[in-house]
Order: C-alpha cells, then structure tokens, then sequence
C-alpha cells in the first residue's frame, strides 16, 4: 500500500482559531499530512464555514447542517449530532477516490501512521480487505460497565474505501428516536450508565448495528441488549470486520480526550488491543514479544476485568451517589478507586 492510495477525510465543525483543549485545525492538518505524507487530505464540513485560504487540504466537501438532535443523555446538556455527522462523513466518504480511506474527526490527528503496518499485517493474515480498524477507546467492552453492544468507536475509522462507505451508510437518528427514553422506561436490569441515556441508541451503536445487520449478525433488540445471540454476534463482529487498536498504535491523538489515556476505569470499560487479542487467539503484532508474555498480560486483564466487574455488580445499591457529579460522587469515586487498586495488585501477586 502506498500512502497516495489512501486520502484521509477529516470530518465535522471547524473554526480558523485555536480552541481549548484542541489544537488548531492548522495545526492538526499540518501535523497529520507531515506523519502520512502523499495522502491525500479532504475537509468534509459544513456550507458557510470559515475555512482560511492557504490551508493544506486537496479537496472541500461542504453539506447542508442538518441540525441537532435533544441531548444524547438524560444527564446532558450538549446537543447530539449524530445526524450532522452521519450527512458529513457520508458527503467526505462519497467523494474519496483512492483505493483506501481515514474517516478522522476534525479536532483529531496523526502524529505517526502505524495504523497501515498493523492493517497490511492483518490482511495477510485474512487474505481479504474488509476490516475496519477502529479505535480501542468508546469500542466498548459488555462485559464490564456500559453493556452497549456494536459501539465501535468513530474517533478514528480506516479501511478499503467501500468498506468505510457501506459502514456510514445508514439512515439518519429520528427525533423520535433522539427522545426514545424520554417517554418509556428503560430495560429491567438497566445499570446506572444505562440509564442516562434519553436516545433509543447510542451513536457509535447506531452506525455499528445497522452496518452489522446488513452482513448478517444479530442486531439489538434495544440500547444495551444482552441476550446471548446479541452478545455473542457483537464478539464475533469484532473478531471478523474489525481491528481494534490503542490509540498510541494507531498515531491517533485527541487532545479533547487526552485525559482517557491514564484512566483505569475507562482502560477497563473498553475493548482494548489486548481484549481484541484475546478474542480472536491471533498472535501478537510484535515480534520482539517473548514466549509467554502475550498470554500473561492477558491472563491479568481477564483477572482485573473479573474483580471490576465483581466490585460493579456489588456496589450497585451505592451507584447514585459513586457517579453523581458533585464532590461528595468524586471522593466516592476516589475512595473506591484507591481499593480497586489495592485489590488489582493483589491479583497481580
């Protein structure tokens, strides 16, 4: 693969100046086009943006903004966009002529491209293009705390152009749909996470289910479906049409959620390269690895998920004030997260 097969589509909002907790668009684009050089760039946004003359992008898709949707969460104030980025990434991909494409948000960059050796390694072992590489962060593993089946991440998304164009073509949320929990209850079992959720889908849920549903495997029936065949097809969709891998292998940084890096509690709740490993029985990427040593870190993340998961289901009765957001939730939060650390070394022991 050369890095001309591959154009890189930076997707959403932009504005000319720099931003908190975010680089500026120049700066990101300049950062990105410098770690895959002969890609080629496209900025998908929307019409009347304000993008400066002189920027380094080779094409500019702009869309209608189709509006937002009511907050993706009962606890939220922000608007969801699921549909602006649905209609933007579907207008960026549509235009994509190379062999290959990144769908990349526009407050992300690339300050490597790794993502291509783990990509090229991966398709001699399958002899098919037809995975997606996703992102470890917000591909969620159910087996822990939010149980969200087909939430793959969409921070970062590359593939086999058509590949990346069938995953994103998908109808957009409904207002209905958006308000979902507004007006029913939601699933007996429901745990706290579960239950902030106003929409009838999680956004990352809602472009993985229906790409999933189309080749084949079993779809949710509602938001954090956990039937065994659901549960079962989302493993195996993950092991078959996706390459997860961890931000730093990728060369993905996102300033925005830099913080996610360090975070155990988010380390344990996502589907890591490590878990994707696991799940699939494939080698390790690296070979300089030692016998043995792949099987043992996996061994201690099964442990650590187990104690997470066992500690989760035990305090539930305290789950309100664990994760309300006030100072009593975070000192609630802070002392059970000085146990959770004590009882991991004793699992490591």
């Amino acid at each position: 693969m050369k890095t001309s097969d591959i154009t890189i589509v930076f997707q959403g909002s932009m504005k000319p100046y720099a931003q908190r907790d975010t680089v500026p668009f120049a700066n990101a684009l300049k950062l990105t086009r410098r770690s895959i050089p002969g890609a080629r760039i496209l900025l998908s946004t929307w019409e009347g943006a304000d993008i400066p003359a002189g920027l380094p992008i080779d094409e500019v898709v702009l869309s209608k903004d189709p509006g937002p949707l009511a907050p993706l969460k009962l606890t939220d104030q922000k608007a969801n966009n699921i549909n602006r980025q649905i209609v933007c990434t579907q207008a960026g991909l549509s235009a994509v002529k190379t062999p290959y494409a990144v769908k990349l948000r526009t407050d992300c960059y690339l300050e490597h491209a790794s993502f291509i050796d783990f990509y090229e390694t991966q398709l001699r072992r399958d002899q098919r293009a037809r995975r997606i590489v996703a992102n470890s962060f917000f591909t969620l593993d159910m087996a822990v705390f939010e149980r969200i089946p087909y939430h793959v991440s969409d921070w970062f998304q590359f593939a086999a152009t058509d590949v990346l164009q069938a995953y994103w073509d998908v109808p957009l949320m409904s207002e209905a749909a958006g308000r979902f929990y507004e007006r029913r209850p939601h699933a007996k079992g429901s745990n706290v996470f579960e239950k902030r959720f106003r929409a009838e889908f999680a956004v990352e849920q809602h472009m993985g289910m229906h790409y999933a549903r189309r080749l084949g495997y079993a779809p949710p029936r509602y938001l954090n479906d956990t039937s065994d065949e659901v549960l079962r097809d989302y493993r195996r969709f993950l092991a078959n049409e996706v390459l997860v891998l961890d931000p730093w292998q990728i060369g993905l940084v996102f300033p925005k959620y830099q913080w996610v890096n360090a975070s155990l509690m988010q380390g344990i709740n996502n589907f890591m390269h490590l878990d994707w490993l696991a799940l699939t029985g494939q080698p390790s990427f690296d070979e300089a690895d030692v016998p043995g040593q792949l099987e043992q870190a996996i061994a201690r993340r099964h442990r650590l998920k187990k104690i997470a998961g066992m500690l989760f289901d035990a305090s539930q009765p305290f789950h309100g004030p664990m994760f309300e957001p006030s100072l009593r939730g975070r000192v609630v939060r802070r002392l059970l997260m000085r146990a959770f650390r004590l009882l991991r070394g004793v699992a490591r022991a």
